[in-house]
């Protein structure tokens, strides 16, 4: 029996119906070969593909060019004609220096944000704007009344927050309707399954970066999980394209959000919703994601 959970078919983020598998940017912009050209070439492979959920953030940029990532894809984008994809991107937090971020949920901070983005991206609204990071100087409740300000004015379409707990996310309802969760969430980091899930039950799309370990991981994927790695192999799968159907497969609420330096690997992360897979091969699949890892 073949196991048909992964149907091809958009997931809802904010009211629009997106692929299940969005393109994360921040490798565009951070690291020391950042290459704009194959970057602009890999976000084109993958509007090509049907892609339409591009995720990107104030914070994501090299130390000398303020908001790199987020003018990187609105350049992208304008050599793309007719390509509409959502982006998502977020403020409260921005780099300072080579090696310093600061965390500012002010309303004040969270509107200049706001600002820049809109200039940067080249839009008159931001489909989704998150905060990126809870402010521990500032109540949680003045940021989620910040960002429905903005929605209200306009400036944004939809707003949600990033790297927050469940608590968090009850807090934030209280002040406003919340459209998005973007937390990290992997087979190696589930420790948001509980978040995830809760946002399925209110309609709320879960955005998962990092979904194939990100940072986390110290060895290489297929040495954490060989059996995996053989019976992706066996079915004519990448590894990296079965972690992220098991991610997808964890909520109905998530949307993976797949970093990709390269075409090649976006239209391979993209193929995830098409992985079918039998029962049993899924079962030994969750066997093995299922044991302690020493990968942190």
């Amino acid at each position: 029996m073949v196991t048909t959970f992964m149907e091809p078919i958009a997931r809802p983020v904010a009211g629009r119906a997106v692929w299940p598998v969005g393109l994360g940017g921040a490798w565009w912009s951070i690291g020391d070969a950042v290459d704009e050209a194959r970057s602009i070439r890999t976000i084109h492979a993958a509007l090509d593909l049907g892609a339409n959920l591009i995720d990107t953030a104030a914070a994501y940029t090299t130390a000398d060019a303020a908001r790199h990532n987020e003018t990187l894809i609105a350049r992208a984008l304008r050599q793309h004609p007719g390509a509409d994809p959502m982006i998502v991107t977020k403020g409260g937090h921005v780099r300072v220096s080579a090696d310093e971020w600061i965390v500012d949920g002010t309303p004040e901070a969270l509107a200049a944000d706001c600002d820049a983005s809109l200039s940067a991206l080249g839009v008159d609204a931001i489909d989704l704007y998150l905060l990126h990071k809870v402010d521990p100087a500032v109540p949680l409740e003045e940021s989620v009344g910040a960002l429905d300000e903005l929605r209200r004015s306009g400036k944004v379409r939809a707003i949600g927050l990033s790297n927050v707990s469940g608590a968090d996310l009850d807090r934030a309802l209280a002040v406003a309707g919340i459209d998005a969760v973007e937390n990290e969430f992997s087979a190696l980091n589930a420790t948001h399954t509980g978040v995830a899930r809760r946002c399925e039950e209110l309609g709320i799309a879960f955005l998962a970066y990092s979904p194939l370990g990100g940072a986390s991981r110290v060895h290489p994927l297929r040495e954490a999980y060989p059996r995996t790695a053989a019976i992706a192999a066996g079915s004519g799968h990448s590894l990296q394209r079965v972690l992220l159907a098991w991610v997808l497969k964890q909520s109905s609420s998530i949307i993976a959000i797949a970093g990709a330096n390269r075409p090649e690997t976006a239209v391979d992360s993209l193929a995830a919703p098409r992985v079918h897979l039998t029962d049993e091969a899924w079962s030994r699949i969750e066997d093995e994601l299922a044991r302690p890892r020493a990968i942190r």
